[in-house]
């Protein structure tokens, strides 16, 4: 067996662009794992090249560890682009093989993402050095049974995130209601429509304002578009890099909706009834993953269909039952926690990861 220094995990994610998600999928890895996946594996081969000198740097200091490389999570499973990217990577790094604990694919009849990302299952199926130890979702986990190699269903990795954090006291009295919309690469959801429904809730609720979260640079026009349709009191919540703050945030809500992905993640994950604004089947595979159904909130959503989703949300059969489901995909995902730990201190052979002889 190798000793803990001749271990190593080369980190691969869409970092860098100051967007919550990813920011999040990373910052887990590295409190759950207690290293600080620093070695980042750039995306595209002219990277290597612009900052050479850094590469060597990482290069450099795993010199004479065993290395793997580490997908972080979110929807790259089956998509061309995140093959080359795995692939380059491990070779590029001298990596063992690769472990993907918790990512999505999009599912076969998802127009909309198949139409930003172009599949290539075939070249998936010949990265033979990846340990696939679960993902995210069972829309995911019905896409890799059929493409590529069957697996079970972990739940999105940044469930772990407020299990890691430094605990802080709650507010007695949540008193405002959270909205996050993106753009990807505009919000596909009507402001207005939305702002109704979250008015006429809060208005139920007696809820005193509204707060709207801006998770990424990109999604500045669309936030400023939603904060026009308010007559409560709006403050907006923007993300620059302090995820605890923003978590912190999201966790003095009384109720979440969000357009955001890893915004609907983070809410349920803190135990906030949260409602998800599909657009994509990356939003459905999460929300199957912790309630068994899709969101029943859709694009071309009424406002009275969003209000009935908050009230449904919020009831307290529903709070229960995802916090149950949410705990045990935290228990699944902290076996997949423990086997990279036990790899990284060297207690694990390469070899039975590698060829699926455990699993979470």
């Amino acid at each position: 067996m190798n000793t803990p220094s001749h271990r190593s995990l080369v980190y691969l994610g869409w970092l860098g662009h100051q967007n919550f998600g990813d920011d999040l999928l990373h910052a887990t890895w590295q409190r759950a794992l207690d290293r600080p996946l620093d070695c980042i594996a750039p995306l595209h081969r002219r990277d290597y090249a612009r900052s050479p000198l850094k590469f060597l740097a990482q290069r450099f200091r795993m010199r004479g560890s065993e290395r793997l490389v580490l997908l972080g999570g979110g929807t790259t499973i089956g998509f061309d682009s995140w093959a080359y990217h795995l692939g380059t990577a491990a070779r590029a790094f001298g990596a063992a093989g690769a472990v993907v604990p918790g990512a999505g694919a999009a599912e076969s009849t998802d127009a909309h993402a198949l139409g930003l990302q172009r599949t290539n299952w075939p070249a998936w199926r010949a990265l033979t050095r990846t340990a696939l130890l679960g993902v995210r979702g069972p829309l995911t986990a019905a896409e890799c049974a059929q493409h590529w190699r069957p697996t079970e269903v972990l739940g999105d990795p940044a469930l772990l995130y407020p299990l890691l954090m430094e605990p802080r006291p709650r507010p007695l009295r949540r008193t405002t209601i959270g909205v996050c919309v993106g753009s990807d690469p505009t919000s596909r959801f009507d402001p207005a429509v939305v702002a109704r429904a979250v008015e006429s809730f809060a208005a139920e609720r007696g809820l005193e304002s509204v707060t709207v979260f801006r998770l990424s640079p990109d999604d500045r026009d669309a936030v400023d578009a939603l904060v026009d349709q308010f007559s409560l009191p709006v403050r907006t919540v923007a993300y620059t890099g302090d995820i605890d703050t923003v978590m912190r945030e999201i966790g003095a809500c009384s109720a979440f909706v969000s357009e955001r992905l890893h915004g609907a993640v983070a809410s349920v994950a803190l135990g906030v009834p949260t409602v998800p604004l599909s657009y994509a089947s990356k939003c459905d595979d999460f929300w199957l993953s912790v309630t068994g159904s899709r969101s029943p909130v859709t694009v071309g959503h009424s406002e009275d269909e969003l209000l009935q989703a908050m009230r449904a949300a919020s009831a307290d059969a529903s709070i229960l039952a995802v916090r149950s489901r949410v705990v045990e995909l935290q228990e699944k995902l902290q076996r997949s926690v423990a086997l990279l730990r036990n790899w990284l201190a060297g207690d694990l052979d390469t070899s039975k990861l590698m060829n699926d002889e455990v699993r979470p």
